[in-house]
């Protein structure tokens, strides 16, 4: 059956839950992110696009809560804000509310829309995320999204899994599904209807898309929506969810940059090989870039081991809030696709972290006897430059004073200028002095060289 096109849904509802980072390590306690406002700041845009005022002042309302340093955790940072009877197409009116949320850490944003139809076309549902506003490319959080869509099927359905494929099409547009390569990842049961988990398993979350296809086939599940105890649970885990994603894609980047940096390192190392015995200068020059490098190395291997840690709390506390949810539950809801992620996140994403550190932390080593190597070369070297300048500083001194004393010992002999018989001119007393002061320079340096020479030979004969 093509229910795309004929199939109708009541009262329609699609929540946007998006995270986004307020604090983290690298800033000052309480202290914001830089860029901690922006998913108020879309809000904001988005009400201006969908003619929502409420979602305007958003912004002001998030900073009179600031300034009143409310420290909130897991509740309703102002109040909620709803908005209704807004004519966008046909005869549809679009309304909602958003709910600000501070917990702990992050700032997360409930934003529903939702028609108050007793019957809506499928095909209609894209009013409820019109040009694709509300995907994580638009949303841009820093942890990511999920959307949740839940909607009463007008009629019996025949095949469950078709009619919410057709609702997802509805919502994103045939073409953004095949686009983004989403499909239907699980399926299982929460208050006592069927719910479907769409997913295109990218790494990024900002270009992950997660969707929820809850469909309300049962009374007992009405009930249980409207007391809203599944409520708090729900955005915590979702919120566990987008911080174990956010951290797999910050490890795997991080992963990335190490074995570029490591690479740096090993044409280093063949160029060490190669190198000749004039290799002073390209080792001092190496000695400036390679610990820069090095540095660059261990920081993306301790923040490779900050993102399994996070990784590895944020399981636990998903764990945790798994445990209340089943306990909300009625005894034949099947959770398995909720736990399936978290077996996902501590079988698979913490094991590949520490099979990618194994191979990487090997590299670190690597690192630092190739620094104390060349540190080690260089100063040998150094010093037998300086034993050289010293030598020759002595052999120059020892020849220079030679010469010194004999040019001033033949100068007081030498009174009249030298006549020989066969010379017109006799030779000046001055050009005789310099003669035998560069004859005594030339010989104490010979003689200077040979006994420093002599003496090197004696000490490493010892």
């Amino acid at each position: 059956m093509d229910y795309f096109s004929t199939g109708k849904i009541a009262y329609p509802k699609l929540t946007l839950y998006a995270f986004h980072l307020k604090h983290s390590l690298a800033e000052k306690p309480k202290q914001p992110v830089k860029n901690a406002n922006d998913l108020w700041l879309k809000c904001q845009h988005l009400g201006k696009q969908l003619s929502v005022p409420k979602l305007e002042i958003l912004p002001e309302i998030i900073e009179k809560a600031n300034n009143k340093k409310t420290s909130i955790t897991g509740e309703i940072l102002e109040r909620i804000l709803t908005f209704t009877a807004i004519q966008h197409q046909q005869n549809l009116h679009l309304s909602g509310e958003v709910n600000p949320l501070q917990i702990r850490d992050t700032y997360a944003l409930d934003l529903t829309l939702r028609y108050r139809h007793p019957e809506v076309k499928i095909a209609d549902l894209g009013g409820l995320n019109p040009d694709g506003l509300l995907l994580s490319k638009n949303i841009n959080a820093s942890l990511g999204q999920t959307l949740v869509f839940f909607a009463h099927p007008v009629e019996k359905i025949d095949d469950e899994q078709a009619f919410a494929y057709a609702c997802v099409q509805a919502l994103l547009s045939e073409k953004k599904v095949q686009e983004l390569n989403i499909y239907c990842q699980h399926q299982g049961q929460l208050l006592g209807s069927p719910i479907f988990e769409y997913n295109n398993d990218a790494d990024s979350p900002k270009e992950q898309c997660h969707l929820l296809i809850w469909l309300n086939t049962h009374d007992i599940t009405t009930e249980l929506e409207n007391k809203g105890e599944y409520y708090y649970p729900l955005i915590d885990l979702l919120l566990c969810r987008s911080k174990i994603i956010y951290a797999r894609s910050e490890a795997i980047w991080c992963h990335e940059k190490a074995r570029s940096t490591y690479s740096e390192l090993e044409k280093y190392k063949q160029e060490f090989k190669e190198q000749k015995n004039n290799s002073f200068d390209k080792f001092n020059q190496w000695l400036n870039e390679i610990p820069e490098i090095s540095f660059n190395y261990v920081d993306y291997l301790r923040d490779l081991e900050l993102h399994r840690t996070t990784i590895k709390t944020n399981s636990k506390n998903y764990r945790l809030y798994l445990d209340k949810l089943n306990k909300i539950c009625s005894k034949s809801d099947n959770l398995e696709f909720l736990s399936d992620f978290l077996e996902l996140a501590e079988d698979t994403f913490v094991e590949q972290i520490n099979t990618n550190l194994a191979y990487l932390n090997p590299g670190q080593n690597l690192f630092d006897q190739m620094i104390a190597t060349i540190r080690g070369i260089v100063e040998v070297e150094q010093a037998k430059r300086d034993r050289s300048l010293e030598n020759t500083i002595q052999v120059v001194g020892i020849a220079f004073g030679g010469g010194a004393i004999v040019s001033g010992v033949v100068t007081q002999y030498i009174d009249k200028p030298f006549a020989p018989t066969n010379f017109k001119y006799p030779i000046s007393p001055l050009v005789l002095s310099l003669l035998w002061s560069f004859l005594a320079v030339a010989f104490f340096g010979l003689v200077a060289r040979l006994w420093i020479q002599l003496r090197r030979n004696g000490t490493k004969g010892k």
